[in-house]
């Protein structure tokens, strides 16, 4: 009898242990994959609208330096990240009319590399972050045109990493600067945000679709920042040009939410300095 008993609890024990490793797994399959979800997705693409059916370490190093964080990070170790931005695009094949299919698109073996060692040298439950992926693909090797080009502009980019700058503080009083807010919704189109953000904040292809990923994904994304004067123009254009276009979109002024942890734009504090102290004006219609 007693060996009966000691059988069952065994049994109740092992089924327990069962039900709890597939729970694990089944939540470890559903686990955010963290920010670099949006620069995974606009690598991809930037591959398909250049007609590549190879997502490279290029594609995933210029999508990542459209984040706020490694922009800023970059800046601090003496670099820019739109001069390394300008780089990776005439290194890459130019864009073709005809783009390649989602479906056709593989992830190199540099680029798979990349993101597992992003992954080992996440600290964060959600998956690496850009700068994660950034760091790794400096350690791609000499071979690599990502990895030579943030070697030779930002060596000291891994140490720097570990205590990486702090974002400026946002703040909507008079006098200070500002951001404009896009809010997700579930009517506008993709397409149409990224043409909107082109049109009126001077984006590129890669920022526009860097930054309406962030909004679709993090359910708002901050432009800036701005001027309060700048700022509400910028804010009055985008929003005409949203209406003449049939889109419902909500934007505001003032910070993004924080929904998941982290907020996004396309460039840090003060980087109109490093464009000779001129702000991004919107482009006429």
């Amino acid at each position: 009898m007693r060996i009966l008993l000691v059988g069952l609890l065994l049994l109740v024990l092992a089924t327990g242990l069962a039900i709890l490793h597939r729970r694990r797994k089944r939540r470890s399959r559903a686990r955010p994959r963290g920010d670099s979800t949006v620069v995974m997705y606009t690598a991809s693409f930037e591959a398909i609208r250049r007609g590549q059916r190879v997502l490279l370490p290029e594609h995933v190093v210029l999508a990542a330096l459209c984040d706020r964080r490694v922009a800023t990070l970059v800046a601090s170790v003496g670099a820019s990240a739109a001069s390394l931005r300008r780089e990776l695009t005439r290194h890459l094949a130019g864009p073709r009319e005809a783009p390649t299919d989602l479906a056709t698109l593989e992830l190199s073996p540099a680029a798979n590399a990349i993101a597992d060692r992003a992954w080992s040298r996440s600290v964060s439950w959600r998956g690496p972050s850009p700068i994660d992926l950034v760091v790794a693909a400096q350690a791609a090797g000499e071979r690599c045109f990502a990895a030579a080009l943030l070697t030779r502009a930002c060596p000291d980019l891994d140490q720097a990493s570990r205590k990486p700058p702090r974002a400026p503080e946002r703040s909507n009083h008079a006098g200070e600067l500002v951001e404009i807010v896009f809010w997700n919704d579930d009517v506008t189109r993709m397409e149409a945000v990224e043409r909107l953000l082109v049109d009126c904040f001077g984006m590129d292809e890669v920022e526009a679709t860097h930054f309406m990923l962030t909004v679709h994904l993090a359910g708002s994304a901050a432009a800036g920042p701005y001027p309060p004067d700048v700022a509400a123009g910028l804010l009055a254009r985008a929003t005409q040009v949203a209406r003449e276009r049939g889109m419902p979109i909500r934007i505001t002024l003032g910070p993004a939410a924080e929904e998941m942890g982290f907020t996004w734009a396309t460039e840090p504090a003060r980087a109109e300095e490093a464009r000779g102290g001129e702000l991004r004006a919107p482009r006429s219609s």
